[in-house]
């Protein structure tokens, strides 16, 4: 049974969902068809967050593989999670792993934004972006990156950058296509944007759409989940966010200014843009 040989470990909110639907373009490359298995973020186990259970589950995953050279996943948990790596490592020994960094303020900020409109946020981003929160401690690069080049080496590491993905997705698609190993002349459609950032107008009114579907899903037979129906009334009550504060902004950087340092030295890749 094939298993991945690359995998995408994040950072999420860095546009690896629009890099899983890139690079399934490809005649020779196969994803799987659920973009986050979480298969090997193991912390997943303790509150049930974990899509795919046990190793015959996430081999299916990939059981229609017929002639695809590059097989792989998209996880963003991977990146920040302390056991992933060695489990990787494990079941994967040859793997080669993909990693998107995005400004740590912008990313943090548009963790909270994603937790907003998926109700499980109802601070206010001065209120819950501050140091030592979730959004702050898991757009700090350093530390995880580190643990993923000790255990793999530099070569079979791509670090993209997000703002790169952004300006010219078809020439990172191309060099990742190379990394991979398939034919970089290939053309994807790079039009579309994919898990854009959106905010609840009412977030009272969100939350209750988002627990009725939760009830429905639970209550439906299997056959008649999934129908995106929550998904597109949803999108009726969201609305375009407001960008970062600036003095919010100011004082992220400020956090974040060691990290972006020494995983600038890690890289090898100026991030002083990151800091103006």
């Amino acid at each position: 049974m094939p298993l991945p040989n690359f995998l995408i470990i994040g950072a999420a909110k860095a546009g690896t969902t629009s890099l899983y639907h890139y690079l399934r373009q490809h005649p020779d490359v196969f994803m799987s068809a659920v973009k986050e298995p979480r298969y090997f973020w193991q912390e997943g186990l303790a509150d049930g967050r974990l899509e795919i259970f046990g190793r015959e589950a996430y081999e299916r995953l990939f059981r229609d593989v017929t002639s695809q050279r590059a097989i792989g996943e998209a996880t963003t948990h991977y990146l920040n999670s302390p056991t992933a790596p060695e489990r990787i490592a494990a079941d994967l020994p040859d793997v080669k792993l993909i990693v998107s960094l995005r400004n740590p303020a912008e990313r943090a900020y548009s963790s909270y934004l994603g937790r907003l409109q998926g109700g499980e946020e109802r601070r206010g981003v001065e209120e819950a972006m501050r140091a030592g929160s979730y959004y702050v401690e898991s757009s700090r690069y350093h530390a995880s990156l580190l643990r993923y080049f000790a255990r793999f080496g530099r070569e079979r590491i791509k670090v993209i950058l997000f703002d790169d993905l952004v300006a010219n997705p078809r020439e990172v698609v191309r060099d990742l296509f190379d990394f991979l190993g398939v034919d970089s002349t290939f053309e994807v459609d790079v039009a579309a944007t994919h898990n854009r950032a959106a905010v609840p107008r009412f977030l009272a009114a969100n939350r209750v759409l988002l627990r009725t579907g939760e009830l429905v899903h639970r209550l439906l037979p299997p056959s008649l989940r999934n129908t995106g129906i929550t998904g597109r009334m949803q999108r009726l009550l969201l609305k375009r966010p407001e960008p970062l504060p600036a003095d919010l902004r100011r004082r992220l950087l400020e956090e974040f200014r060691d990290d972006i340092g020494k995983t600038a030295a890690l890289i090898e890749r100026p991030l002083g843009h990151w800091l103006d």
